[in-house]
C-alpha cells in the first residue's frame, strides 16, 4: 500500500495510483535518477515560468510504492506555503491543474 502525502498548506491528500505505469511517469515528465527513483519538478508561476518563485517537487521510489510531494522555493531548499497568501492564487490554480493532470494519467489519486 502506498503512503499518503499532503502538500504543505493544503487540505488535500494524495496517494500513488494502483494503476501507475513507468511509461506514464516518463510521459508526464518524470526523470529517472541513478538510484532508479523517479523525480518531477514543475515551476509554479504567475506570468512567466522564467520568473517562478516556487516549484512542485515529487519523488516516486523505484518500486512505485512511496511518494513524496512538496512545494519549495525555486532553489528547492525551503518549503513554501502558497495557500496562505491570496496574491498567489494563480500559483495554487496552476498547482491544482498539474495535480489534476497527474491524476488523469493515473499517477496519483486524491483521497
Amino acid at each position: 500500500m502506498s503512503n499518503t502525502v499532503k502538500i504543505n498548506g493544503s487540505n488535500k491528500e494524495y496517494t500513488l495510483s494502483s494503476n501507475i505505469k513507468i511509461y506514464a511517469l516518463i510521459d508526464a515528465g518524470f526523470k529517472k535518477t541513478v538510484n532508479g527513483n523517479y523525480t518531477y519538478e514543475h515551476p509554479l508561476y504567475k506570468d512567466s515560468p522564467y520568473n517562478a518563485t516556487a516549484k512542485l517537487k515529487m519523488t516516486i521510489n523505484k518500486e512505485l510504492n512511496h511518494l513524496t510531494m512538496v512545494v519549495t522555493d525555486i532553489n528547492g531548499l525551503t518549503k513554501v506555503n502558497i495557500f496562505k497568501n491570496k496574491q498567489l492564487v494563480s500559483m495554487v490554480e496552476l498547482l491544482q491543474f498539474v495535480l489534476k493532470d497527474l491524476e488523469e494519467k493515473e499517477i496519483i489519486v486524491e483521497n
